[in-house]
């Protein structure tokens, strides 16, 4: 049994993936293997890996009957892995050769927990492609108990693929299908129902943030999937009852769903539209997030202008006091 599977989904990335790839055939850490499935992509990706793994063994392909999207290649994924631990990378980012001996190394030494979780650098490009920064390391790992540590969840990053999920933890638990911002719900339910999670401080998932290409690109550019945070959102609450635990949690999951909706309302207005189709797309996201999860009161505020940043919690703000005065009119 390989110690870790790591899954990466690829999609008409054939100049990317080389380095996504690179950076896998060269980790320190040996009894891994690679699910790369391709998303039948209409460029050279799929040729790209096949001659990766004429050459390494580890590395395992796999194709789409038809294009699945993200989500469900990542389940295709899960249900493919053998590993102890998953990893998910994207075929547009890259990593630290050390980094999987290292998360590794922590599983054994904290005694195979649930979750393990590192740090993750935005890079344009492959700027850091080669280097090894494991110098920017900031001290020991910190262990968390999601249950005494409650808002701990704040602190955590939103993206799967810097993170070690201990493969029976997740086995029935699968990627919302068909929805943007599918990480959201997967890493963060995966926090709060976990008994102990290890965060270990060092800089080692490049994630390559371009608004005009990669897989970031979809969330900065204008389209018609508005209503896809709200899907996550509700299930970080509907996957936590199911679990058995929304009780425990339910100022921490409310605070999220806010936080997370003006995220994406901070990545509408980085869109390349009119000024007017921005606004209203705000107003549409402002409203339905009065409708499904109500004001601030009672919320960690602090926490959730950290996640989403201070302009836009204060215009939600503004927003809502512009509503209640509209109410009290009438």
């Amino acid at each position: 049994m390989p110690k870790i599977s790591v899954i990466v989904p690829v999609y008409n990335m054939k100049e990317e993936v080389r380095d996504c790839l690179d950076s896998l055939v060269e980790q320190t850490e040996k009894e891994i293997e690679i699910i790369a499935i391709d998303d039948w992509s209409t460029d050279q990706s799929l040729e790209v890996l096949k001659e990766y793994a004429r050459i390494y063994p580890n590395i395992k392909v796999y194709q789409n009957e038809r294009n699945l999207g993200q989500s469900e290649t990542r389940n295709r994924g899960i249900e493919l892995a053998e590993g102890e631990y998953l990893a998910f990378l994207d075929s547009d980012d890259y990593i630290n050769p050390g980094m999987y001996e290292e998360l590794y190394k922590v599983a054994q030494q904290y005694n195979f927990p649930e979750l393990i979780t590192t740090g993750l650098t935005f890079v344009k490009e492959r700027e850091f492609r080669g280097q090894d920064l494991s110098y920017f390391s900031k001290g020991i790992p910190s262990v968390i108990h999601p249950m005494q540590q409650k808002d701990a969840v704040f602190n955590q990053s939103p993206s799967v693929c810097n993170k070690l999920f201990r493969k029976d933890t997740v086995k029935n638990y699968k990627f919302l299908s068909g929805c943007m911002w599918e990480d959201i719900a997967f890493s963060f339910t995966r926090f709060l129902e976990a008994d102990t999670v290890v965060d270990v401080p060092t800089t080692n998932y490049f994630y390559r943030r371009d608004t005009s290409s990669g897989v970031s690109a979809k969330n900065f550019q204008d389209n018609n999937k508005l209503d896809d945070i709200f899907v996550v959102a509700d299930e970080l609450e509907e996957e936590l009852k199911r679990a058995g635990k929304y009780d425990d949690f339910a100022p921490q999951v409310r605070a999220l769903q806010i936080g997370v909706c003006l995220q994406r309302v901070n990545e509408i207005r980085q869109w390349n539209s009119p000024t007017e189709r921005i606004e209203e797309a705000t107003e549409y996201m402002f409203s339905k997030m009065k409708e499904k999860y109500g004001t601030l009161e009672e919320l960690d505020e602090i926490a959730i202008q950290c996640k989403a940043g201070f302009k836009v919690t204060d215009d939600y703000k503004e927003y809502l006091e512009k509503e209640g005065t509209k109410n009290a009119r009438r």
